[in-house]
Order: structure tokens, then sequence, then C-alpha cells
């Protein structure tokens, strides 16, 4: 029996993207081990080659791209985890461009705000949100984990091409499918979207998703994450949690304008930059803390 495929809408959406990003390109694949890393060896290709003919793009070809795969085999999320994903029940894609922003700290909490807002917008006078971010590259929803972010950059010419890894459960998976193992690690399992938002289909939330985060990824190249500090503060998961991140152990104090966690610790506040920290909650803390600036 032939695979089934979905209705992407690429040229409606293509339509959309191309004033953001002149030169962009959208390809789905039925089936990818991971669209990060067909996207890095792209670029790395290039370099080293300075011609491709893979994926029928053109030759010296470092134009932004957005790449669907339908089934992910070996999706990768931080410190070496897997991302597992099935057709139709989960959405992963990885955006490729050149991005040159100042500092390049708090991208995956501004791509992790864009995400929750396009497919949940919220104001400051309504109810809290449903959707919540765990530091640092993590997207919750009711307190479960429904997808993660992978950013990775590689060098490309005079300057470096970020790809922009996502995924995303869209309809709830079979036991063991929750991606990085989260059930082992937070005793939470996993969401999917249509909790949510009732018969989303990968499509369609990747129409939600695709402008908003091209539009993030423009505005943090001018203003970093500062511009995104108090966005990402009202859907912080980790504020007021203790939290163990490493051997460090704390209190979260949310994040700075820098993005790093803060941790209030019997030592004194502690931050904590990205990098191969692995943050795990506990429950709410009983004392209210007080989130400065």
């Amino acid at each position: 029996m032939k695979d089934k495929h979905q209705n992407w809408n690429v040229e409606s959406l293509w339509q959309t993207l191309l004033p953001l990003l002149p030169g962009i390109s959208i390809e789905v694949l039925a089936r990818a081990e991971s669209t990060n890393s067909a996207l890095l060896e792209r670029v790395k290709s290039e370099a080293r080659n300075g011609e491709r003919q893979a994926y029928g793009r053109r030759a010296h070809d470092m134009q932004p791209c957005l790449l669907v795969a339908e089934h992910q085999t070996h999706g990768r999320g931080r410190l070496g985890r897997a991302w597992l994903s099935a057709p139709e029940s989960s959405l992963t894609f990885s955006l490729a461009l050149n991005l040159a922003p100042a500092d390049w700290s708090g991208l995956s909490l501004a791509v992790g705000c864009a995400i929750a807002e396009a497919l949940e917008p919220t104001d400051k006078t309504g109810p809290a949100p449903r959707l919540t971010l765990k530091w640092p590259n993590d997207i919750w929803l009711d307190g479960r984990k429904l997808g993660g972010i992978l950013i990775e950059t590689v060098a490309a010419g005079e300057g470096r091409m970020a790809v922009i890894g996502v995924g995303l459960n869209i309809k709830e998976l079979s036991a063991g499918n929750d991606g990085e193992d989260s059930t082992a690690q937070f005793n939470t399992g996993f969401a999917a979207l249509n909790e949510l938002l009732p018969d989303c289909t990968a499509p369609a939330a990747l129409a939600l998703i695709a402008p908003a985060l091209v539009q993030c990824l423009l505005d943090f190249e001018q203003n970093g994450f500062a511009a995104w500090h108090q966005r990402y503060a009202r859907r912080d998961l980790t504020l007021g949690h203790s939290v163990s991140a490493g051997e460090v152990q704390g209190i979260s104090q949310g994040v700075n304008a820098q993005g790093e966690l803060l941790l209030q610790t019997p030592q004194g506040r502690v931050a904590i930059s990205g990098g191969e920290v692995s943050v795990r909650l506990a429950a709410p803390a009983t004392t209210p803390i007080r989130q400065e600036g």
C-alpha cells in the first residue's frame, strides 16, 4: 500500500514566507533521518566541494530552506537524546538561514516563545497560557512536554548558517514515543497539540508557526533576546520551582536579559547559561519568589 501523504499547501506557505525571507525554498520529504542533519550536511558539503547536487538544489545555493519530514526516523534533541515521531502524529521540520546576531544567547527561548504565541495567542489581561516554556528549549502544554527545539550553527562562507529544528506532538503517540524520554526524566507523560487545537494537522500547525518563526529570527538578529524577555517570562515553566541544573540546585527566579537561568541557592544567586546542562523540575516553591527586571 502506498504511503499516505498530507497536503502541506507548500505554494501558499512559500508565498507567505517569501517577502520575509527572499530566496527561501520549501521541501517536504516523506521520510528523513533528521531534518537538522540533512540541512547541516548540505552546508558542510557545499563548503567542502563548492557544489552540491543532493536534493535537486542548485550548486552554491546558500539561500534559506524550510525542510519538512512527514516521518523523521532519527530525530535529535539536546545532549544527544533521540526525538521520536510518527507520520501524521508529529510535526518535524528545520529552517536553515544565514543569521548574524550580535549575541546568540537566548535564541532558543525566543524561538520557543514565538512558536507558543503563534499556537496560543494571549494577552497580559487574559488567563495564564496553557503553553509554557521550560528552559532552555522545551515547549510544554498543561504541565506535559509538547515539543522541543534544537538549534545548531555551521560556518557558511564568512558567516554562519543557523539551523532551527522543531519537533511537536500533534496527536497522541503510542507509549514510549514521547521525545527525549520526557516520561523518564519528569514523570509527566507528554502532550499533543490536539488537546489545545482540536483536529489541528501538522500542515496547519506549520502554517501557523513558520511565519512567526521567521519573523522571530529576523527580529532576534536585530535586537537579541532582550526584546523577548518579558514575553518569555509570561510562559516560564520553571519560575518559582525548585530546579536542578547539573550539580546546581535552587529556586528558579526566571531568566535574565541574556537568557540565562537564574537560580537562588543557599550560597546566593547563580546564573546558568546554555550548553550541556539538563534542567529538572521539582515541586513549586512554597515561598513566592520575586523576579527582577
